[in-house]
């Protein structure tokens, strides 16, 4: 009895986070707009956890990569990391929906990153874990800045290789994780924003 009652509850919990609101505009309204820009900023209060992004800085400043988790808790580093993970975030957009979005109606495309988190080679290989990011989404007129669609809590993942072989494949045949990470989400609210009609 306790068993199919735990059962249920991680069913339920599963559901519950795959439950996704709709796009309310119309395939001609999102056919209508035309990309101009995407700019991302970074939640004040969201975590940076990438250690490329960490050992990069330390290399900025000719410092040793084996002190770039100490260095990361600067404000410096902090802000050095946000710059790097907004612009794969914007180049990973720009590059999923400028062809989509090619109509008359000019719109910008902001982007709130609210979590960012770079599975370690050491997690991976111990206990294993995906990769993932969390972000909100708002998609505002050009011209008077008038929100046209918000997206919020837009959460993607990102396998990685786990334990010794999978890490050692991962690292030798896919790409980087940030730019794996960053394409999926861009792919993800592609394909939210105007689904992919299926062959009949």
């Amino acid at each position: 009895m306790l068993n199919r009652l735990f059962s249920l509850c991680l069913l339920a919990a599963a559901l519950s986070g795959c439950v996704t609101v709709p796009n309310p505009l119309t395939p001609q309204q999102v056919e209508a707009l035309r990309l101009t820009a995407v700019a991302v900023e970074v939640d004040p209060a969201a975590v940076l956890w990438w250690g490329d992004g960490d050992r990069a800085y330390a290399r900025s400043k000719g410092l040793p990569e084996q002190d770039a988790e100490e260095l990361s808790k600067t404000p410096e580093a902090r802000a050095f990391i946000a710059k790097a993970a907004s612009d794969k975030i914007s180049k990973a957009l720009e590059h999923e929906l400028r062809p989509l979005l090619a109509g008359q109606r000019p719109v910008k495309i902001l982007v709130t990153l609210r979590n960012l988190r770079l599975t370690s080679v050491i997690q991976r290989i111990l206990v294993g874990g995906p990769h993932e990011m969390t972000a909100d989404v708002t998609i505002v007129d050009a011209k008077s800045g008038a929100p046209v669609l918000v997206r919020t809590g837009l959460r993607v993942i990102a396998r990685a290789g786990e334990g010794i072989g999978g890490t050692l494949i991962d690292a030798a045949f896919l790409a980087e994780p940030i730019d794996r990470l960053t394409v999926n989400f861009a792919m993800e609210f592609r394909d939210w924003l105007l689904p992919q009609q299926q062959p009949q």
